[in-house]
């Protein structure tokens, strides 16, 4: 287990590697059907919609990856797209991960039935499903490399993604999401890449059973109880890559000293676009499959 923050994050191990790692989808080198924008679909009869933000210069014979981003409760998909509860404007879009893609990858934006993920008669299962088959039948996909990454209750919903969905997920990036999965019958023991970065000021027991989920998932071999900052310390965020892991299934822990924030950064008190650490570490994380 080793310990140490984001500024050294370049120095953290190596490339991920599986065989096999590039898997294209049924819509690499057919003509574009999909555009940036605003899509909609029907599922389980009721229309849902998201975002959709292509590479702009978008190759059809290049098979990208694909990130999901799923925003917060009481939240849409407009929040994700323009990045809006975080400082300065604009500074935070898709998460942070928009600018540091450099048009390297598929991002998407979902929008939730009355501002949360409920999930009713597994509706949100559905969504997801109709989402990404859309996408590979319509664009040049890399089926290895979907990720999911979310919020509070959107990071709530991407931890059960993971769950119930792990076989076509890469990895999952929860930000503040709580404790382990809801619901968690049947749940797939397959596992699964996972960066947890959780505020110790803001229900750190939730943040670490969710860690203590996939490190166990995962096969890992060191000890759970990694160090963290202390509460109103104003010390930088700890990042813990975990060890002894199945090979090609890391688990990364970040604690950092804050509350409930989306962008936090080391001696705030709030959401700051340009400093915030987050995208960073799961951008880091993202590309560390190669």
């Amino acid at each position: 287990m080793r310990s140490a923050s984001v500024l050294s994050l370049a120095l953290l191990g190596s490339a991920v590697t599986l065989s096999g790692a590039m898997a294209a989808s049924a819509g690499c080198g057919k003509a574009v059907t999909l555009t940036s924008g605003v899509k909609k679909l029907t599922v389980k009869d009721k229309t849902r919609q998201y975002t959709l933000q292509l590479p702009a210069n978008y190759d059809p014979t290049h098979p990208y990856r694909v990130v999901f981003g799923w925003h917060g409760a009481n939240d849409n998909m407009d929040v994700t797209v323009k990045g809006s509860l975080v400082q300065p404007a604009g500074s935070f879009r898709y998460f942070g991960l928009q600018p540091l893609a450099n048009d390297s990858a598929i991002l998407v934006a979902p929008d939730a039935l009355n501002k949360a993920w409920y999930n009713r008669n597994d509706e949100d299962y559905a969504f997801f499903d109709a989402m990404l088959a859309q996408l590979a039948g319509g664009l040049c996909v890399n089926e290895k490399q979907i990720f999911s990454l979310g919020f509070s209750h959107g990071g709530a919903f991407a931890k059960a993604l993971s769950c119930k969905r792990a076989s076509s997920l890469r990895g999952v990036i929860i930000l503040d999401g709580g404790g382990p999965i809801d619901g968690s019958t049947g749940c797939s023991d397959d596992p699964i890449g996972a960066l947890v970065v959780h505020g110790v000021n803001d229900g750190i027991q939730g943040g670490r059973a969710t860690r203590d989920l996939y490190v166990k998932r995962n096969g890992c071999s060191t000890a759970t109880n990694p160090k963290e900052p202390a509460v109103n310390s104003k010390a930088p965020h700890i990042l813990t890559e975990y060890q002894g892991c199945k090979d090609g299934f890391p688990v990364w822990y970040i604690a950092f000293d804050g509350q409930h924030w989306m962008a936090p950064y080391d001696g705030g008190s709030g959401n700051n676009g340009e400093k915030t650490f987050t995208p960073a570490a799961a951008w880091k994380f993202i590309t560390q499959f190669q």
